[in-house]
């Protein structure tokens, strides 16, 4: 069995008999008091998928690594750099069960595009990063619906282009939770038609399957 649980925004957790997984450990999360922290239980590898600060952020990854001297850390070569600041060490390769694409950020209003690593985990998970460029995907797949780089109809699409059984909707946490559930709601409409399953969790919800 696996369950995926939302934290908040792009940070979430995948568990299963290989053990718990978190993505993209960022300042919303950490901040703003919408989940417990301590529920988070515990955790043997954090995978980050590019280096703004709502996928990382330094102090929540170190209060992760303080719980458990176990847990490791992986991301690309910008995440390693940008820990190792913080004296925290961030490995370049993939864990055993964990797969990675590397495609570039969509392009931000500033003109940037970092690289992102799209992770997937136990062939069951795919977390695409902020990124429509992946081209392969798990049965469940992190879909973020609306950004400052994208646009939820881009979003579908990619969703769409990729076909995955279930998508799990992120990057929505400057909506409310009517808006959220708008256009959550929005997506549901479009993939269902296509034979897509939206699983809406809101920050600290989870499911099973």
């Amino acid at each position: 069995m696996t369950t995926i649980r939302r934290l908040a925004n792009s940070c979430l957790t995948v568990s299963n008999d290989s053990g718990t997984t978190l993505f993209d450990p960022g300042f919303f999360t950490y901040e703003s008091d919408e989940v417990d922290l301590s529920s988070i239980g515990d955790v043997q590898r954090v995978l980050i998928t590019h280096e703004h600060g709502d996928h990382v952020k330094a102090e929540f990854v170190q209060w992760l690594l303080d719980r458990n001297d176990d847990l490791a850390v992986f991301s690309n070569a910008a995440v390693a750099e940008l820990l190792a600041v913080s004296g925290i060490e961030a490995s370049v390769t993939n864990p055993a069960g964990v797969s990675a694409e590397d495609v570039l950020h969509e392009i931000v209003p500033n003109g940037a595009q970092p690289t992102n690593r799209s992770y997937t985990v136990d062939g069951v998970f795919t977390h695409p990063g902020d990124s429509y460029q992946p081209t392969t995907t798990a049965p469940v797949l992190a879909l973020p619906l609306l950004t400052p780089w994208g646009s939820t109809t881009r979003s579908v699409d990619f969703a769409r282009r990729l076909a995955p059984k279930q998508v799990v909707p992120i990057h929505d946490f400057y909506l409310s939770e009517s808006g959220r559930a708008w256009i959550t709601g929005m997506a549901q409409a479009v993939l269902g038609g296509h034979g897509i399953e939206v699983i809406p969790l809101d920050w600290g919800q989870s499911y099973s399957f």
